[in-house]
Order: structure tokens, then sequence, then C-alpha cells
């Protein structure tokens, strides 16, 4: 028989399934020494090419076997795995040497060529995904105060509401904020929101009135905690004004200050008819007449 080949008799395996004897094993496998040993001798395994390369023959052939691979996806979308997985790795990266590593692999991959095509490319296919320049456009609508627009749901604004309608509002107030009378460039080169002044995302389609005219529900509170106002609007409901970036924060309203959306929708309603002569645009007919 070749030396390290063990027969296992029948007597042998009563022996090594006898309670007493299990019992003594596993004592003295969980005694600090013998871990150690197995530790080193696992370690130094591991960094055996040969050893590498059997593991590696051996996990992919066990990935191409349809019962391993329906167990493994079994035990991925088990909760519990899932959150060990995930605690695991935040764990592991949480470490200082896993911060240098990953700082350093930054570093180098920050100046690879390769790196930075497929970053490149990445990013220029983000750009041009439907979703993500549904999401973008806020910055460009600029409607509602960035932080009460909800993305999913921006098919809810009137249908007119686009670039057609946002060049009339333009021009109509001179590309010049109702506030302050600033410009883009005086807007840190940022374009100016153009806020819809009684906060309803379907102006210009329609709005709700009843025999004392038209009114918009006006929530003053915040979303978990709502106090809504009906507010009547004075004069046309269709009210959008220009706005830079600090006064479009501005008419959200400041609890220290005492203001809130109904302050300025109020100074906004008097800014109009004073300085824009009720209306805020113009109509497609007088824009075509500008020839611009």
């Amino acid at each position: 028989m070749p030396r390290g080949v063990y027969v296992r008799t029948d007597e042998y395996r009563a022996v090594m399934n006898d309670p007493e004897v299990k019992a003594r094993r596993r004592a003295a496998h969980n005694t600090p020494e013998v871990k150690e040993r197995h530790r080193a001798a696992a370690k130094k395994a591991m960094n055996d090419p040969e050893v590498k390369e059997r593991q590696r023959a051996a996990a992919k052939k066990a990935m191409n076997d349809p019962e391993v691979k329906e167990r493994h996806r079994a035990a991925m979308n088990d909760p519990e795995v899932k959150e060990r997985h995930r605690a695991a790795i935040k764990k592991a990266l949480n470490t200082p040497e896993a911060r240098a590593r990953n700082s350093a692999a930054q570093k180098i991959a920050q100046n690879d060529p390769e790196v930075k095509e497929r970053h490149r490319a990445a990013m220029k296919k983000l750009q041009n995904d439907p979703e993500t320049k549904l999401k973008r456009k806020e910055t460009f609508i600029g409607g509602f105060c960035i932080q009460n627009i909800i993305y999913d749901e921006r098919e809810g604004y009137c249908e007119v509401w686009g670039k057609p309608l946002f060049r009339r509002i333009d021009a109509y107030q001179d590309n010049r904020s109702i506030i302050s009378g600033k410009t883009k460039e005086e807007n840190g080169g940022r374009a100016l929101s153009r806020h819809h002044v009684y906060w309803q995302k379907k102006a210009c389609c329609g709005y709700d009135e009843d025999t004392k005219g038209y009114y918009a529900m006006i929530n003053l509170g915040t979303r978990g905690k709502p106090e809504i106002h009906k507010h009547y609007i004075n004069g046309s409901p269709n009210k959008f004004v220009l706005l830079t970036s600090d006064e479009h924060r501005m008419v959200t309203g400041n609890k220290k200050l005492g203001t809130t959306k109904l302050t300025w929708i109020k100074v906004l309603e008097d800014l109009v008819e004073t300085k824009l002569g009720g209306k805020t645009f113009y109509t497609e007919d007088e824009y075509a007449n500008l020839g611009v």
C-alpha cells in the first residue's frame, strides 16, 4: 500500500463515530496551538500555485453545474445571507489596510488611460439614458424648489411645460430675476430658475376653481406633516417668474424669519402686477412677431 494512503475499515469508522472520540478530537482541534498550525498550513497551501489552480478548476467546474448554480442563487437570495454578506464586506472595507489599498488602487487607476476611456464611455452612456435625462431636467426646468421635486412624478407637469414656453418666459422677463434683476451671469453662470408662483405643476393645463375664482392648495408644512392652505389666485393662474438660485431657495419660506410659501406668493403676485403688467410670458404669436 502506498505511503500516506489509508483504508477506512468498518472498525475505523466505528471508532471515529464514537461520541467520546469525537469529543476528544473536537477538544484537540479547539486548542490555540492546533488552530494556529491549521491556519499556517492553510495559508501556505493557499499560496501554492498548484493548490490555487486546483481550487480555481474545481470552482469553475462547480459553477457550471446547474444544481450548484441553483443552490448558490437560492442561498444568495436569502435575506439573512445577504445581510451577513453585506456586513462582512462593510467590515472588510472599513479596516485601515483596506482603505489604504483602495486609495492606492484608485490613484493608479485614475492615471490609467484604459480606465479613463472606460469611465468616459460609461458616463457618455449614462448621460444618454432616458431615466438619467429625466432626473437631470430639474436643473434645467427649475419649476419647483429642488427638494420638492419627486423624480418619478415629472409626468405630472402640464404638457406645455417645456422649451417653447421657457423661451417665451425668458424673453418676456428680459432674462432677469423678478426680485433682484440679476442675470444668468450674476447668478454664478447658472441658468435662472423658472418658478411656478403657485407651486402647481399643472399650470397652463388647468386649475381648480369655485364661485370665488381660481385657487391653489398650498402646503405650508412638510410632506410628513402637511399644513394645507387654500389660496385664491389674484389674476391669471398661469404665473411663472425667473429667480436666482438663492431666491429660489428663499421663496420656500424661513421659520426663523417668519416667512412661508404664502408670504412669497403674495410678494410675487404684487411684483408680477407692478413689474410685468400682470402676465409673465409672451403668447406664441407675440413671440413669433419678435423675430428672435
